[in-house]
């Protein structure tokens, strides 16, 4: 209750402010992500379906800079965690984007002039959400599970391939029954997107599901909240213009002994409704 922690999102940053005195404490970098890593593969072209109508995550010879947007903590072991959403965002005019322009897989991809030189490539946006400690050290990344998970679902947007992929822009954190659920908006998908993760343990945060809103695009605002006795997910999607409310519940499985095993039922009952605004 002493600290706030704020995403300096173009500058690839948080800032640590300190309640106390109303000041800022310390400003602290992020670094970036290799995306030449097995893990980290991303799509780095927009024109993929001209020549090959199967979408590929692959090795890149470049680097993306985490700028997080959405920003969100709790507390584990007691210790205080920031889970970002790593959407990536250039200067208004982006006089700082430019094509890398070089052959193969880095000819489309997007860079940042003021960060990049030959040979040392910087993309904006990891394509990810990113859990940290207080101090901003980084303890996990989802890597390339979002983008694998919209490819799977046939909801993933090639057209976003050479910026910044899915986008992840929003944050939600929500206790329940000892569990600590992380639902991320991914901004740049075919149909809205909510992905969720178990962040109990933040060091082993696992993907759940993915909360796929017909009709819907662009989810901007998340909200979890309990009435009545029942868990809602409240999705505002800027695109369609739309809010959607989502219901969930724990579901048991039988034999379940594993915290990875209850997990993958948790959101199984989950039912939309939908209002248009």
């Amino acid at each position: 209750g002493k600290t706030a922690f704020v995403t300096l999102q173009e500058a690839n940053g948080i800032g640590i402010f300190d309640l106390t005195t109303n000041s800022f404490s310390e400003v602290v970098g992020l670094g970036a992500k290799d995306f030449s890593l097995f893990a980290n593969h991303i799509d780095p072209s927009d024109e993929d379906t001209k020549a090959n109508p199967k979408i590929e995550l692959r090795s890149v010879a470049a680097k993306g800079l985490y700028q997080p947007d959405g920003i969100a903590s709790y507390q584990a072991s007691g210790q205080t965690y920031l889970v970002m959403a790593n959407e990536g965002d250039t200067r208004e005019d982006e006089d700082d984007k430019a094509r890398a322009g070089l052959g193969g897989d880095l000819k489309r991809l997007n860079i940042s002039t003021t960060d990049s030189t030959p040979g040392d490539l910087y993309a904006f946006g990891a394509r990810s959400f990113s859990i940290r400690d207080a101090s901003g050290n980084l303890v996990f990344d989802s890597g390339n599970e979002l983008e694998a998970a919209a490819i799977a679902l046939g909801i993933y947007d090639d057209k976003r391939s050479d910026d910044k992929g899915v986008e992840p822009e929003g944050i939600e954190l929500y206790e329940i029954n000892g569990f600590v659920l992380a639902f991320v908006g991914l901004e740049r998908t075919k149909k809205s997107a909510v992905a969720v993760y178990d962040v109990t343990d933040p060091v082993h945060a696992k993907y759940l599901t993915m909360i796929v809103g017909e009709g819907d695009v662009s989810p901007e605002g998340l909200e979890a909240f309990r009435m009545n006795g029942v868990n809602y997910l409240a999705v505002a999607n800027e695109d369609s213009k739309t809010t959607s409310l989502f219901r969930f519940n724990v579901v048991p499985e039988p034999g379940s002994i594993a915290l990875s095993m209850l997990g993958l039922g948790l959101l199984a009952s989950m039912r939309l409704r939908r209002k248009r605004v």
